[in-house]
């Protein structure tokens, strides 16, 4: 048998301080870095509203400015003018909302109608009965041809406006 030797034990080594080391202590805190010029401020004054000598302690006149210049805008009857210029976006807005809604109900509605076992093979097989008796009711004879033809220009017709 061979021996090998065993490793060594794993020694952490301390090293001592330098006498230089010593005298300096381990954390010294750097001074601040100085901040850089301020840009200028995207806000160009401020505002000093005075407090409301009638309001309670607290109380600043901060409401009663904003209530003012909102009395004031709507004296203006700009409200109207507004309303006009921006009904027909609301409208297209709303309706494409309701549309979205009757998109998303509608798909609900036939994903939960394709769960149901047998269901879509069904209503396929139905959609199949109706079409072979309309097309043996009203396309085998040439007569009723040309009136659901008619029937359907005329539709078309009045659909249009033509």
């Amino acid at each position: 048998m061979s021996s090998t030797p065993a490793p060594a034990p794993f020694t952490e080594s301390k090293s001592e301080p330098k006498a230089d080391e010593a005298a300096t202590p381990a954390s010294t805190p750097e001074p601040p870095a100085p901040e850089p010029p301020a840009a200028e401020s995207p806000i160009a004054s401020t505002v000093s509203v005075p407090a409301d000598p009638s309001a309670s302690d607290g109380e600043g006149g901060e409401w009663h400015l904003l209530m003012e210049k909102l009395n004031g805008w709507l004296a203006e009857a700009k409200l109207m003018e507004l309303w006009q210029q921006s009904q027909r976006p609301l409208k297209l807005l709303g309706g494409a909302l309701a549309l979205l809604l009757v998109l998303q109900l509608t798909g609900a509605v036939l994903g939960t109608l394709d769960a149901i076992p047998m269901l879509p093979r069904l209503l396929q097989l139905t959609g199949l009965i109706y079409l072979v008796l309309f097309t043996s009711r009203r396309l085998v004879r040439s007569d009723e041809r040309r009136s659901l033809i008619e029937g359907i220009k005329t539709s078309w017709s009045s659909f249009t406006g033509k």
